[in-house]
This record gives structure tokens, C-alpha cells and sequence, in this order.
């Protein structure tokens, strides 16, 4: 059977796993450009991009919960 909740529960997983892959990768090369000020400072904005992204997923999740619930 077909279930919004299903469906937007199972996409908003694979896209915070998704971005808390994307986080994890980028955070580890921290150290690859520490003596390149314009790369480490490169680094840095993406993971703030990708910290917003995920607040943004969570903050839509919570404002539209009822939408998120299994029926």
C-alpha cells in the first residue's frame, strides 16, 4: 500500500544520510589543506552549507511532522 508518510520518511532519511556522508568526508580533509588558506577557508563554508542543509531538513521534518507519521 501506498503511504505519504512512508515515502517522505524514507527520502528525508537517505538525504541526512546523504548529507552527514557529504559532512564527514569534507570535514576529514581539514587537514589536506590547513597551510592553504583559500581551500581551508573553501572547506569551511561547505560545511556550514551543509550544517544549514541539515537543520533545513529537520526544521521542515518538524513543521510538517503530521505529513512525516505513518497512517
Amino acid at each position: 500500500p501506498f503511504s505519504t508518510g512512508y515515502v517522505l520518511r524514507t527520502t528525508a532519511k537517505h538525504m541526512r544520510k546523504s548529507i552527514d556522508i557529504s559532512i564527514r568526508k569534507t570535514f576529514d580533509r581539514i587537514p589536506e589543506f590547513a597551510e592553504d588558506k583559500e581551500k581551508s577557508s573553501e572547506v569551511f563554508k561547505t560545511l556550514a552549507f551543509l550544517h544549514t542543509m541539515r537543520k533545513n531538513l529537520d526544521d521542515f521534518q518538524a513543521l510538517n511532522s503530521e505529513t512525516f507519521k505513518t497512517e
